[in-house]
């Protein structure tokens, strides 16, 4: 079926309509990269109405670019420009990426039908094991740092670890030296166990909701002791609930 004819079929989960280019284009993008491809014609109402849109020289390289650098891992689309009842419509096409999820400024977004839907954080958690067959959160974080370390938050861990006798650490170790230990660093990086476990500014690199889940998560990988970061403060009350939750009917 070409593209013209692929219009007249009405929006569904490999199709949709957007009258301009904008924020909900890169959307639908991340949606379709996540679920099996699709394409979104810029140019057409959601009624399936041709309106047509004015492209210059370089706005298909500009569109090009906006989606890729907005998205992580990066989406790379094809776009092309076709004429539908004498005026311009433009398709951009999505594959389903390899490495899942895809995410724009930390939102994950998978296709339902005809619309686009926010993943909860198992089905992120989920589609990235499915996907790379191995753990999220063995990653380096993206754009993280040492200096996103709560070295404060990572001597009372040490501390009250040794106090408690739940995790061996040498009198010796320095903090990072710990992190290595546990594995929460990797290629020079803190992987996204790390920035969740002991930074203060999670809100940087990860939705809240979605902290909740991994955090939960990465205790019983990691084998940390749960109990340990709830009594001395290591996190927001609503995240401290979950944690004692977790200590208590896994103890």
């Amino acid at each position: 079926m070409n593209l013209q004819d692929l219009i007249k079929t009405g929006e569904s989960d490999t199709v949709e309509f957007k009258e301009k280019f904008n924020e909900r284009t890169i959307e639908s993008a991340v949606a379709f990269a996540n679920t099996k491809g699709g394409i979104i014609f810029i140019g057409v109402s959601d009624k399936n109405n041709i309106k047509g849109i004015k492209v210059g020289k370089e706005t298909l390289n500009q569109w090009t670019n906006q989606i890729s650098q907005s998205t992580d891992p990066r989406i790379i689309p094809e776009l092309e420009k076709i004429k539908v009842d004498g005026k311009t419509v433009i398709a951009v096409k999505i594959k389903e990426n390899p490495i899942k999820p895809i995410s724009k400024k930390g939102r994950c977004l998978k296709r339902v039908d005809s619309s686009n839907r926010a993943m909860s954080a198992q089905e992120v958690a989920q589609m990235h094991l499915h996907s790379t067959g191995m753990s999220w959160d063995k990653y380096p974080a993206k754009d993280a740092s040492f200096e996103d370390i709560d070295i404060d938050n990572v001597n009372r861990y040490i501390r009250k670890a040794r106090e408690t006798g739940r995790k061996k650490v040498g009198d010796d170790e320095e903090p990072i030296q710990v992190l290595e230990k546990m594995n929460l660093i990797t290629e020079g990086q803190p992987t996204w166990a790390a920035i969740l476990l002991f930074s203060q500014q999670t809100n940087k690199f990860i939705s809240q909701a979605a902290e909740v889940f991994f955090i939960v998560d990465i205790f019983s990988k990691h084998n940390l002791e749960p109990l340990i970061f709830f009594k001395y403060g290591f996190w927001k009350s609503g995240i401290k609930a979950v944690l004692l939750y977790f200590d208590l009917s896994t103890g």
